[in-house]
């Protein structure tokens, strides 16, 4: 790679983070400059699978060590239940701070509002899923869903807390909550961009009109998928590097079949 060629692809991966971060509240800086705080003056505990620093004092030791053992916990349950990992034996790095306004990851790093750890409504797993599984080629209905239905069966079936925040009833509830915003004004307006590439306008901004409704039907329409198909297929639709061409090979049907009998699943219930 020349040296303008790698000058130019290091420029557009930090325009794609900071407008990634910047979509939830906190620029790429922000999230460099916090990690460096919290690294060289915050309480840092390290697990096999992850490295967490928290602001000092804002926890008790006993909190920070259970915490520290739910995340890593979770990185094993998840990757265990999805059967993959892009880590290669490197850790996930979490930065638990008062300044990190909405929880978001970047790269192998995630940043969670110490509130939310504090009353245990963190959506860690939802975090942890996006780094050990990033569906490079999913568009962000499926990318987000993955993430909501793997917080959601984890903790269901093998340990931690589900972090949900638009749904609070994890995947046993959340065909019924899909159901009743499908039928809603808000959710008819989002409902064409589940199932299709690009997003809601003003999703990033308009949590309970937008946010709110995508998520909760695009994690009911993962869940349909998920739970049609086998471990194999969903990890091949997973790991996919043209995700339409790769549900259609994988399963034999076009995500556009996916989402119409989705819909009348839900409906019919």
């Amino acid at each position: 790679m020349t040296t303008k060629a790698g000058v130019y692809l290091l420029s557009l991966m930090a325009t794609f983070l900071a407008v990634t971060s910047c979509a939830k509240g906190q620029t790429w800086n922000d999230d460099r400059n916090l990690a460096g705080e919290l690294t060289r003056n915050g309480t840092c505990v390290e697990q096999d699978r992850a490295s967490l620093c928290f602001e000092t004092g804002a926890l008790q030791p006993g909190d920070i060590t259970t915490f520290a053992n739910l995340v890593n916990q979770g990185i094993m349950d998840i990757e265990a239940y999805l059967g993959v990992s892009r880590l290669n034996g490197r850790k996930i790095r979490y930065f638990i701070s008062e300044q990190v306004g909405i929880s978001h990851s970047t790269w192998r790093s995630i940043y969670l509002p110490m509130s939310k750890v504090r009353n245990h409504t963190a959506p860690y797993l939802h975090e942890t899923t996006h780094v050990l599984a990033p569906c490079d080629d999913c568009p962000m209905w499926f990318s987000e869903g993955l993430a909501s239905y793997v917080q959601s069966y984890v903790s269901e079936h093998t340990g931690g807390y589900d972090g949900g925040i638009f749904s609070h009833r994890g995947n046993r509830g959340i065909d019924f909550d899909a159901r009743r915003w499908a039928a809603s004004d808000r959710g008819k307006e989002v409902i064409p961009f589940v199932g299709m590439h690009g997003e809601p306008p003003s999703i990033n901004y308009d949590r309970s009109n937008v946010a709110a409704p995508f998520y909760v039907m695009a994690q009911s329409f993962v869940k349909f998928i998920m739970e049609r198909n086998t471990p194999e297929q969903d990890r091949a639709i997973i790991e996919a590097k043209d995700f339409d061409a790769g549900v259609q090979a994988t399963t034999g049907k076009p995500i556009g079949e996916w989402k119409d009998l989705w819909l009348t699943e839900i409906r019919a219930k």
